[in-house]
């Protein structure tokens, strides 16, 4: 019973640290989750998870990218891009302002 313990208390942290290691790596596969990606990794868990994320209506901003608004976050106005490569989201920009 202790080894399978054991085994518990090693496995559990490994297996986090390789989640946030993927969370950090792989990139957002739509606009929102990329929003929702920037929340959590700007220390704010619960708004990753309860905000309201909508589309702007500022698209393909040469500089920015898509304007998206997040209900609740200190950083409300948030412009996403698409990876060049064409798979993946990632936040460009955010503030308190378009």
């Amino acid at each position: 019973m202790e080894k399978g313990s054991q085994r518990y208390k090693v496995i559990i942290p490994i297996v986090v640290v390789i989640g946030f290691v993927l969370l950090l790596a792989i990139p957002a596969p739509t606009p929102e989750l990329a929003v929702r990606k920037d929340l959590l990794l700007s220390f704010h868990p619960v708004k990753a998870v309860s905000a309201r994320v909508t589309e702007g209506s500022i698209k393909n901003d040469p500089q920015y990218g898509d304007l998206y608004y997040a209900s609740n976050a200190e950083a409300s106005f948030i412009y996403v891009k698409k990876l060049k490569l064409g798979f993946g989201w990632y936040v460009a920009s955010k503030g308190t302002g378009p």
